[in-house]
């Protein structure tokens, strides 16, 4: 009798342990990175700059998001090769990145921050450095959207939305690309659209896609396009979305 006393009692522990909500005292609002001190190094300033584990995993989405796009060495990003390089770069050196793309709701929460942003800004009013820290910001956002553990888990409702809004931009950008975006600015919205098109496998693209060599790398590492490959790019996604629509 005493036994099964026991047991019973164990499974209860086992139940109540596994309910509990590890969460509950934890501050699920956007993390603030603390004020880097003077004199250490950048390897030292990463670590500085982790977010506590128990602080990511518990973190609202949306709170989440905002925390890594604040990230204070998110700068890293163009420092390698390509934006995809460096992209994957700052993911290995901020925990919130990969925490953030494994998120279920990670692409509504992005893609919610992403329309409030508007690709023509106060050209006028605003100095060249804060021109270019806006179109960075833009730049940043579409990095998130145009990753492979966002894209491949869209439902057909949510690639539509995506696609369309993405092509939008992208022409907005090519109509300011002389003065402002040029083409390095357009590396991250023809991502999006040529890697939704790639996972799709639309076979007009993937013909394309075989005979180029460059079309090639701008899909796996969002280099720098030529006009003929923008050109490209932007009719075959004209197209596609007429499929996406029907």
């Amino acid at each position: 009798m005493m036994s099964k006393f026991y047991l019973i009692f164990l499974i209860g522990l086992f139940v109540s342990g596994c309910s509990k909500d590890t969460c509950k005292d934890v501050d699920r609002g956007v993390y603030i990175y603390p004020e880097k001190p003077n004199g250490i190094t950048f390897l030292e300033a990463v670590e500085f700059y982790k977010i506590p584990e128990n602080i990511v995993r518990c973190m609202y989405t949306d709170e989440l998001f905002q925390t890594c796009i604040s990230y204070p060495e998110i700068r890293m990003i163009w420092t390698r090769n390509s934006l995809q390089q460096g992209f994957d770069y700052v993911k290995e050196i901020c925990n919130g990145f990969g925490e953030l793309l494994r998120r279920s709701d990670a692409y509504p929460v992005i893609v919610s921050a992403y329309k409030e942003l508007d690709i023509e800004g106060n050209w006028s009013t605003w100095t060249d450095l804060e021109i270019g820290q806006y179109m960075v910001n833009i730049i940043n956002h579409e990095l998130f959207l145009a990753q492979n553990e966002i894209l491949k888990s869209l439902t057909k409702a949510q690639k539509l939305e995506l696609f369309q809004l993405a092509l939008e931009n992208q022409k907005l950008k090519f109509e300011l690309k002389e003065d402002y975006y040029g083409m390095v600015g357009m590396k991250s919205s023809l991502a999006i659209l040529s890697r939704i098109m790639y996972n799709e496998q639309y076979q007009p693209f993937m013909d394309e896609y075989t005979s180029r060599e460059q079309l090639r790398f701008q899909i796996t590492y969002m280099g720098i396009p030529d006009s003929d490959l923008v050109d490209i790019i932007t009719n075959l996604s004209e197209e596609y979305l007429k499929t996406l629509q029907n």
